[in-house]
């Protein structure tokens, strides 16, 4: 067994105590030492008073009965993280998941979920799903984070919103929108790897239009070998308010990408030395992705009338890759994904018995139609998997105001999904010292119907403190790739979640959130071991799955120029029968940061990073397998805002992973992903707007 170092033992507190180092030094003595409010330092408003927007609810934070977290423009702006995936990082519970050390297979496991997440963790931007239908989860390297206007991270199962796959949470990344006027903007970026960043973006509105646009580059030789990354992306969104009752829209993205695939690394080259981590076990895997949006929009009505809210949308991937070769490979497989995608949602607000109430209601239909096609070396197929997807749903949910301090939210869902489609797989029978091999075809055809419901209720003692409580239920349907590879009566998964907390803004500058849950999970699916015949297949567990944990976050702006951040989660996820603990899983997650402004127009952010000790992926026992090392990793970040005439310019230098920490993100039988060591980067964003 591999021997814990005794930097791995070192606490969350450890990463407090090297903060602390990096925010020692003395305040110019003109700083203010008294108390300093979130509106004073600049930097955001105080949480509590932030509009959630994911759901179909537009409602103050003070009143979601769940756990949350937001984060700003504000906080994006001066933050070291590089690409999303860093910088959810950070959050209490959401736990870091890559096997490649960049933002395209990267991703955050919510509360817990394992191996899963990618398909029990819902992403949205601008509340469309961008997970795709396959286990490969949502690429966020289609989103740049100078694009991002906020991020809200609602913990907890979502479904009656958002239906199938809203278990551990979901993550809605929100644009930056139009304002009156004309704005534009350039930034660069470069860093360790060879890595160049390069982004275009521009925009005008008055009050009936809007119209806007951004191109962006990306090329990184990445840490390891074979892991370069290069990018392009391309968007347009443009609108009109054709009148008081009628806004329409029409929106497009592009993304293309080409990527290695390094493949994981033995226990001892891990613990060897930086060559031997930075080397690839698969030189010649790869692939590319060519993933279109399109997607278009109307909002009718009024306050009197009520609100409905009409979205269309269709994307196609395709993905062509190579996995496990020996050598360069002329004729990569394929993947296809084609979905249609009608969302339609009405709301109003009314009046009864003298206290305001809302209403909402909403109806989806999905279409989609994935395949994927696997070739042998000669070019020839020796594989074809697929399936039509059918899905839609209805849901209805109503806020009301028992009382000027006491809300409730009540909501249901009633869900269908259809998949019809099948496996062609190559089979080979050993004839003395031949093969006769030929295609077979598995036929795949399910069909389920699900339902969800949750209640919430808050109590708002003052305008500052809020306490709530809620339940709800959760569903998730296998993906396809999860049919093709699964036993017979692989069937959905079925979850009930509590949560409870207190959220309390204390004087001006001090805000805090505090939150418990209880989840169950019946047949959750999960990729094992038949306990029959020990075949690897995707099944369902034949015990529930208990999840158990709570997020404290922390927010205190000190003094004038000095604020400080700190997050911490626990999760106990274990398998109810035998006790064991889900894999991958650590039961500590936690941050802690600071900002400080040494002079005028200067930014200095640290932030510090801890993940728990977690189980191998492949470790359902919790004895098979060394368990993955506990880590922390502190990154840094520089900035200058110089302000110009309708313009202004920010530089900044940045360190990722500060003292050099080796660690992994995701292990499997033993074999290791390296994460990137020390590396840096520098740029500068330049931004343009004026008032029409």
């Amino acid at each position: 067994m591999r021997a814990i170092s005794t930097t791995n033992r070192q606490s969350a507190f450890a990463v407090a105590g090297r903060i602390a180092l990096l925010s020692s030094v003395p305040l110019c003595s003109g700083y203010s030492t008294s108390a300093y409010s979130a509106e004073d330092a600049g930097l955001s408003s105080p949480r509590i008073d932030e509009i959630i927007v994911t759901g179909i609810r537009s409602q103050r934070f003070a009143e979601l009965p769940r756990s949350a977290a937001v984060i700003t423009a504000d906080d994006i702006a001066i933050s070291p993280a590089t690409n999303v995936v860093d910088l959810l990082a950070r959050e209490a519970n959401l736990n870091l998941r890559s096997t490649v050390g960049n933002e395209k297979f990267s991703g955050v496991d919510v509360r817990g979920q394992g191996d899963t997440y990618s398909s029990n963790v819902l992403v949205l931007v601008d509340g469309i799903k961008i997970n795709a239908s396959d286990l490969s989860g949502a690429d966020y390297s289609t989103v740049a984070l100078d694009q991002i206007e906020r991020i809200e991270v609602i913990r907890g199962a979502n479904a009656v919103r958002y239906g199938n796959g809203a278990v551990g949470g979901v993550i809605n990344i929100i644009t930056k929108q139009s304002q009156p006027g004309t704005r534009a903007g350039f930034r660069m970026r470069g860093g360790s790897y060879d890595t160049l960043e390069a982004g275009l973006n521009g925009a005008w509105a008055n009050e009936r239009f809007f119209v806007a646009g951004a191109v962006s580059g990306y090329d990184t030789g990445g840490y390891r070998e074979n892991s370069d990354l290069t990018k392009k992306d391309v968007a347009a969104n443009a609108g009109v308010t054709a009148a008081d009752w009628l806004t329409l829209t029409l929106a497009g993205q592009r993304h293309q990408d080409e990527y290695g695939l390094p493949g994981p690394v033995s226990a001892e080259d891990f613990d060897g030395s930086e060559a031997d981590r930075r080397q690839a076990s698969n030189p010649f895997d790869g692939g590319e992705t060519d993933d279109r949006f399109l997607r278009a929009g109307a909002e009718l009505g009024t306050e009197t009338t009520g609100v409905l809210d009409l979205r269309v949308r269709s994307r196609d991937r395709q993905n062509e890759y190579v996995l496990g070769a020996d050598a360069p490979v002329d004729t990569p497989d394929v993947i296809e994904e084609d979905e249609r995608r009608f969302e339609a949602q009405y709301s109003k607000t009314f009046s009864l018995f003298s206290r305001g109430h809302e209403f909402f209601a909403g109806y989806e239909n999905v279409s989609t139609d994935y395949s994927r096609a696997e070739f042998n070396g000669l070019g020839d197929v020796n594989g074809l998997k697929g399936g039509d997807i059918r899905q839609s749903a209805w849901f209805a949910a109503a806020d009301l105001e028992l009382a000027e301090a006491w809300k409730v939210s009540l909501g249901y869902r009633q869900d269908s999904f259809t998949v019809d489609g099948g496996n062609l797989e190559e089979v080979c029978i050993q004839i003395g010292p031949f093969f006769d091999c030929s295609l077979e075809f598995t036929e795949l055809r399910d069909s389920w119907r699900n339902s969800a419901l949750e209640a919430g209720l808050v109590f708002s003692p003052s305008q500052y403190t809020n306490w709530f409580i809620s339940y709800a239920s959760s569903f998730r349907n296998p993906n396809v790739d999860e049919l093709v590879f699964a036993e017979e009566d692989l069937s959905p998964q079925k979850g009930d979640y509590i949560d409870a907390g207190v959220r309390h803004f204390v004087g001006r500058n001090l805000e805090t959130s505090l939150a418990l849950f209880y989840s169950r999970t019946e047949d959750e699916i999960l990729f094992g071991r038949d306990p029959d015949d020990g075949t690897p297949v995707n099944r369902n567990a034949d015990e529930p799955v208990r999840r158990v944990g709570g997020e404290l976050d922390v927010r205190w702006y000190a003094l004038e120029g000095l604020s400080f951040s700190g997050a911490l989660g626990y999760t106990d996820a274990k398998f109810t029968g035998s006790g064991t603990t889900v894999p991958l899983v650590p039961k500590w997650t936690g941050s802690v940061g600071v900002n400080w402004a040494p002079a005028e127009q200067w930014m200095l952010t640290a932030i510090g990073r801890y993940t728990g000790s977690r189980y191998d992926g492949n470790d359902f026992t919790n004895t098979t397998y060394p368990k993955l090392d506990a880590y922390q990793v502190v990154d840094a970040k520089l900035s200058y805002d110089w302000p110009l005439d309708n313009s202004g310019v920010q530089f900044y230098l940045g360190i990722n992973n500060l003292f050099d920490e080796v660690y992994s993100a995701s292990a499997y039988s033993n074999t290791f992903y390296p994460m990137p060591t020390r590396n840096y980067y520098a740029g500068f964003n330049y931004k343009f707007n004026t008032d029409n």
